[in-house]
């Protein structure tokens, strides 16, 4: 073959490869239009309720003197446990619950069991008090029956030189869960021995005393996250001023940080009968005061106010303060006319956030120069819509439901007895706080309101004492929420 006709051949072949992979694209194409498209539909999350389960809460025992205290009066404890549902089996402790209110003279505390009899959760509602009239522990203790969190903040308590502050973890679960407590100070974060790591077996308490931090801090707030299932924590604090009684309380959980929290509650009374000016000569080491608690690496400008029952006005003094990453703040309360408030915190950073109420008595000892005082902390509140609330009366006890609306629309909040025999629609004005008025043989309630309000409430608990110093007590309680809220969960399925 020549090389002119060998050219022409190796032309011919490659136009018809050419011919050949332009009819494959034209037949492909054809194809593609010719033949349906292949649907999809847009996968969106679908929100299936769990099944309900056992309700598990904590009620926390009384303060045991971790101060050291050597002049230890016997208290007046109580423990209330008021059943929701009929029908459902509880058990505190090993010990089966036949009455739908149970209430025992004790406050050794132990896990709270509900195990509900149909498909709906059921829960209750629980507290414990403590009433130590005389003593180094003199004071009022009144605290919630808990549920599980696997992370919780609580602000308050003192690493002071006469002061203690216990933080107890208690493990409801069936395998051993580690928990790691960050505690802030005035200065920024502390250290605690083991890094704050602790191993809580299950259906144990194991007991931090913050002290150990070893810093003497007299402002403190912590968190705690738990790896491996949930804990319920509480904080007990007790205090001495020298040789004078300075208070006791129980914390459980509040609100976890937020550019924007309400701390309920705040029932304020006339200067000399909260700390803030002296007495005979003698003083108190203890008045009202607002603690923020920066948890974040950069600073907070915080603004805090007041609402009451004439509606919302600012703290002076207390508008855009800075809070220096990982530190504790204490604004002062002094000044503030009597009533019953809600503090209003508002931040560009998430901030935690309570309030320290005092109530003073006499000069104790005689000559001491020093004022016995109680003490009070309340947590920063979520949303009372859905909740619960115990309203202790054993006892000689006084209890006072402080409503507060932070919206800028009026609220209807449904309160009712445990028994469902007593109900009330209490419409709350926008930005104003009230105190319902509860028959007094309602000890527990139940609020319910619509979706998206903003309403926050909780319990003052006071108690008049006699004796070598007396004076009045006080506590608060927070809501809890629901048994519903509490046992199910959404899943999320994609």
């Amino acid at each position: 073959m020549t090389p002119s006709r060998r050219r022409l051949f190796a032309i011919t072949g490659r136009v018809a490869s050419a011919l050949l992979v332009l009819a494959a694209v034209l037949a492909l194409t054809w194809w593609g239009t010719g033949s349906p498209r292949a649907t999809s539909q847009n996968v969106t999350a679908t929100a299936v309720p769990a099944p309900a389960s056992d309700v598990v809460y904590a009620c926390p025992a009384a303060p045991s003197n971790t101060i050291g205290g050597i002049d230890i009066d016997e208290p007046e404890a109580s423990t209330t446990i008021t059943a929701l549902d009929a029908d459902s089996a509880l058990t505190y402790g090993s010990q089966p619950l036949a009455d739908a209110t149970t209430t025992s003279d004790t406050a050794q505390g132990g896990i709270l069991t509900v195990r509900s009899s149909g498909g709906q959760a059921a829960g209750a509602i629980g507290v414990v008090t403590t009433v130590t009239a005389g003593g180094d522990l003199r004071g009022l203790s009144a605290a919630p029956c808990a549920t599980p969190a696997s992370v919780a903040w609580i602000v308050g308590g003192s690493g002071a030189v006469g002061s203690s502050s216990e933080l107890r973890l208690t493990n409801p679960g069936v395998t051993t869960v580690t928990a790691t407590i960050h505690l802030y100070g005035s200065t920024g974060e502390l250290t605690l021995p083991s890094s704050g790591q602790v191993a809580v077996s299950a259906g144990e308490t194991v007991g931090v005393l913050l002290e150990s931090a070893g810093a003497q801090d007299d402002r403190l707030a912590l968190s705690v996250e738990a790896d491996g299932g949930s804990l319920i924590p509480a904080l007990v604090t007790e205090s001495l001023d020298g040789e004078t009684p300075a208070g006791v309380d129980t914390l459980t959980a509040g609100a976890a940080p937020d550019t924007d929290l309400t701390v309920p509650g705040v029932v304020l009374v006339e200067p000399a009968a909260q700390g803030e000016t002296e007495v005979d000569g003698a003083a108190s080491s203890d008045s009202p005061v607002v603690r923020v608690v920066n948890p974040a690496g950069t600073p907070a400008t915080v603004s805090i106010s007041l609402i009451g029952a004439d509606g919302e006005e600012e703290l002076p003094g207390a508008t855009a303060m800075t809070v220096d990453p990982g530190a504790v703040f204490d604004v002062s309360l002094a000044g503030v006319d009597p009533g019953a408030y809600a503090v209003h915190v508002t931040s560009d950073t998430a901030v935690a956030a309570a309030v320290k109420l005092v109530r003073s008595a006499g000069e104790y000892p005689d000559r001491s120069g020093a004022l016995a005082h109680d003490t009070a902390w309340v947590q920063a509140a979520v949303d009372a819509a859905g909740s619960t609330l115990a309203l202790p009366r054993d006892d000689g006890l006084e209890t006072t439901v402080v409503l507060t609306n932070t919206g800028q629309a009026d609220a209807t909040v449904t309160l009712a007895s445990a028994d469902g025999e007593w109900t009330d629609d209490v419409t709350v004005p926008a930005t104003k706080t009230l105190t319902p008025k509860v028959p007094d043989d309602v000890s527990a309630l139940v609020l319910t309101g619509a979706s998206g309000q903003q309403v926050s409430a909780a319990a003052v608990v006071t108690a008049e004492v006699s004796g070598d110093a007396p004076g009045t007590f006080i506590s608060v309680l927070p809501t809890v929420p629901d048994a519903a809220a509490q046992s199910s969960r959404n899943l999320l399925l994609y």
